[in-house]
């Protein structure tokens, strides 16, 4: 299943917040603190670690997963902070969690920055983040002159991190060019502690669930046995795998096609009560049916879906499409009402 595009934009990311993503200088709400084909980013989690910190806990209420799924990424990374390290352009939002800026360093050159909150790490990625930035277990890595990704952990079970990405034109060293990584990230956390700009649900909207939750082992049994693994991947994500299967739950902004159809070759599906779903059966050495459901839409037709995946190996017995229908059947009741 590809993780979601960026092609959904801003009006996407604006249909959630009480301005546009555009990002500071908008109205703010503030509060108190408080995907791949199945089977493959499982793996780049490395569900195989035991982590020895306590599961779902953060090293800070305020990097808590149900306050992080309604903050806007883009109020972290505001005009003010960016401008320490260039000058910024406009703010483009592909996902609830992620917000970029295409701008220039100082020197005018290409500056590139992506901010990603609830990002999971693998356990490599926690295993060598010895560093340290704003109080916090620190990583970084260069790629080449010139790309660098630095994060800070907020919570090591499962391990999850906030992330800044930079790459640039500058042929400037590696070393160098990590350096407005670390001032962004440091001032993004800083801001994260206090009371940043949150998204504003419409009717409908998934963007505060816990998709890890809201699915019961009855749901997985038929598909998966009795005693299925369960992996969370981000904030909006989760699969779980066993018995030479997998299924999968994720909730993400999109442009909603006119015709509903995600892929060319979606079928249109009655899951009852009036509701729809488009669903594609995609071959391959883990044949994968792929269930959307519109859950909000606006008059741009930008939106939220719920995406229901079940796959198997080529050898497994199964209607796939038939069991993720089963899937969506299970879950809908437990999502917010349209």
């Amino acid at each position: 299943m590809p993780r979601f595009r960026a092609t959904a934009l801003l009006a996407a990311a604006a249909l959630l917040m009480t301005g546009c993503a555009t990002g500071p200088g908008l109205a703010k709400t503030n509060s108190p603190r408080r995907t791949v084909q199945a089977g493959a980013e499982t793996s780049s989690a490395d569900p195989s670690a035991k982590p020895s910190a306590q599961p779902n806990k953060p090293v800070d209420p305020a990097f808590a997963a149900e306050r992080l799924r309604l903050i806007n990424p883009c109020a972290l990374i505001e005009k003010e902070l960016l401008q320490t390290v260039g000058t910024p352009a406009q703010y483009t939002s592909s996902n609830y969690t992620r917000c970029s800026n295409y701008m220039k360093d100082k020197a005018g050159k290409t500056l590139n920055i992506a901010l990603d909150i609830g990002y999971t790490l693998t356990s490599s990625d926690l295993k060598n983040a010895t560093q340290q930035l704003a109080g916090l277990k620190s990583g970084e890595q260069k790629l080449g002159t010139t790309s660098c990704s630095r994060t800070v952990v907020t919570q090591e079970n499962p391990a999850q991190a906030v992330r800044v990405q930079v790459s640039t034109s500058s042929t400037n060293a590696a070393t160098e060019m990590c350096e407005p990584g670390r001032k962004v990230l440091e001032g993004a956390v800083r801001k994260l502690k206090g009371n940043p700009q949150k998204y504003t649900p419409p009717k409908g909207s998934p963007v505060e669930v816990d998709p890890c939750t809201i699915v019961d082992k009855a749901t997985l049994a038929p598909v998966l046995g009795a005693s299925p693994r369960s992996l969370p991947f981000g904030l909006h994500q989760c699969s779980w795998s066993g018995q030479s299967g997998q299924m999968q739950l994720e909730f993400k902004t999109a442009r909603i096609p006119k015709d509903g159809k995600f892929d060319s070759k979606s079928v249109e599906v009655d899951l009852g009560g009036g509701l729809k779903g488009y669903q594609v059966l995609k071959d391959g050495p883990f044949p994968t049916c792929e269930l959307v459901i519109v859950r909000t839409k606006d008059s741009s037709d930008a939106g939220e879906i719920a995406e229901f995946n079940v796959g198997a190996s080529k050898e497994k017995e199964l209607d796939r499409c038939q069991a993720a229908q089963a899937f969506a059947k299970a879950v809908l009741p437990s999502l917010p009402k349209p």
